[in-house]
C-alpha cells in the first residue's frame, strides 16, 4: 500500500514542537561516542532534528510530508540554522550505504504494513555505518488503538486509523517476539516497554540497536 504522511497544516498540538525525553540521553550518548552524522527519519516538523543540530550534530531531516518539511524549513531559516532537509518515502532512503553514525526513528517506522516494515528496517541497516546505532519505536499489540473496532483492519498486524490527524494512515503492531525477529540482524543494546497514558494512550517498544552485521538478507 502507498505510504502517506501527515498534513501538518491541520495539526496545532504544541507537543510536536517539544523534544521527547529520550533524545536527551541519546544526544549525550552519541556525542560522547562521536556518532555525529545523524538522520532524523520521519522528522515531522523537526522537533528532534532541531534539537540534535543545536547539540552539534550534522543533521539530515527526512520525511514523506511536504507540509511538515516546509514548517521545518521556516523554523531553520528563522534561526539561521543549516541542515539537510529531504522529502521522500522511508522505504527508499536517498542516502549511500554506511552513511550515518546515528539514526532516530521515533514513532515512525510502524506507518506501513508487514512488507513495508521489513523494507524500512533493511534500509536503516543499509545506510547505517558499521557499529553505528539506531533508536526505534514500535506499536504494541496491547495498545488500545489496536483493539479499537472503529479502525479498518488490514491483516493480523496492520490497521488504518479512521480518526484524528492520523486518519487514513497505516499502523503496524507487534509483540515482543516480533520485535526481536524484525531486528535479528542488529545487536539490541536496550529495549523498554512503555505505556503512555496521558496526553495520549498507546503502548510501545523503545529499542536502541547497533549494526553489527556486514550483510542484511531481506526475507519475503
Amino acid at each position: 500500500m502507498e505510504s502517506k504522511g501527515w498534513n501538518w497544516e491541520k495539526i496545532k498540538d504544541e507537543r510536536w514542537d517539544i523534544p521527547s525525553e529520550d533524545v536527551y540521553y541519546l544526544a549525550h550518548r552519541w556525542k560522547e561516542q562521536g556518532k555525529l552524522k545523524f538522520l532524523d527519519l520521519g522528522c515531522g516538523v523537526g522537533r528532534h532534528a532541531l534539537f540534535f543540530l543545536k547539540q552539534g550534530f550534522k543533521v539530515y531531516a527526512f520525511d514523506i510530508s511536504e507540509s511538515g518539511l516546509n514548517i521545518l524549513r521556516e523554523k531553520a531559516e528563522r534561526e539561521n540554522l543549516d541542515m539537510n532537509i529531504d522529502l521522500g518515502d522511508m522505504l527508499f532512503l536517498p542516502y549511500p550505504s554506511d552513511f550515518f553514525d546515528s539514526i532516530l526513528a521515533y514513532h515512525v517506522i510502524y506507518h506501513t504494513n508487514k512488507k513495508g516494515i521489513k523494507k524500512v528496517i533493511s534500509e536503516i541497516w543499509r545506510v547505517l555505518g558499521e557499529n553505528s546505532e539506531v533508536y526505534l519505536t514500535f506499536n504494541s499489540k496491547e495498545s488500545p488503538s489496536f483493539k479499537n473496532p472503529k479502525h479498518k483492519r488490514i491483516d493480523e498486524n496492520t490497521l488504518i486509523k479512521m480518526n484524528d490527524e492520523e486518519e487514513g494512515i497505516l499502523h503496524y503492531y507487534v509483540d515482543e517476539n516480533e520485535v526481536f525477529d524484525l531486528l535479528r540482524k542488529f545487536k539490541i543494546i536496550k529495549m523498554r516497554y512503555i505505556k503512555e497514558i496521558i496526553p495520549s494512550s498507546g503502548f510501545k517498544y523503545h529499542v536502541l540497536a547497533q549494526k553489527v552485521q556486514t550483510r542484511f538478507i531481506e526475507e519475503d
